[in-house]
């Protein structure tokens, strides 16, 4: 957000490729990865990293000038400026983006495991309860992967207080 020619450059083709689901390219990871973890890791992290691009991006064209021109009147250099202003800015808005962005990390596992996979949450649940109509182990599969969800989440949550804890000094 804050070297114009980049922006310029990547601007456009984020705009473009941010709004495509990413799940759709779900068969071409498969065919380019084969059916395995790696290939559900890769999706998630396809997701994630455009989501969290976005916001990072966002808050680092909307800091306040008057933090960059203090720190480089110290005489800080590009690197000194990543590491005390553009760092810490951006931390707390892409662990937000995180947090937020684990329940969509969650549905493309189910999609992954339910359509790509013969193991995983997503295809006990479809393939092997409720396919069968099994419904009490339907709704355990479903509970387990809801507690998988909130322990992502709140781990997120504990890793952002953990690292953004000079936001909450004097509450």
């Amino acid at each position: 957000g804050q070297i114009r020619i980049l922006n310029r450059i990547f601007s456009p083709l984020i705009a473009l490729v941010h709004p495509i689901p990413k799940v759709v390219f779900l068969p071409v990871i498969l065919v380019v990865m084969g059916i395995d973890e790696t290939s559900k890791v890769f999706l998630i992290a396809l997701i994630l990293f455009f989501q969290i691009l976005v916001v990072v991006r966002d808050e680092a064209a909307g800091l306040r000038p008057e933090l960059i021109q203090s720190v480089r009147s110290l005489g800080a250099g590009r690197r000194a400026l990543f590491r005390y202003v553009y760092l810490p800015a951006s931390v707390p808005a892409v662990l937000t983006a995180l947090r937020v962005s684990v329940g969509t990390a969650i549905a493309v596992l189910f999609i992954a495991e339910t359509f790509a996979t013969r193991t995983g949450l997503g295809y006990y649940i479809v393939t092997l309860t409720w396919g069968r109509q099994h419904f009490e182990e339907m709704y355990a599969g479903i509970m387990a992967m809801s507690l998988l969800g909130l322990a992502l989440f709140v781990a997120v949550d504990v890793l952002e207080r953990i690292l953004g804890r000079w936001q909450h000094v004097g509450e």
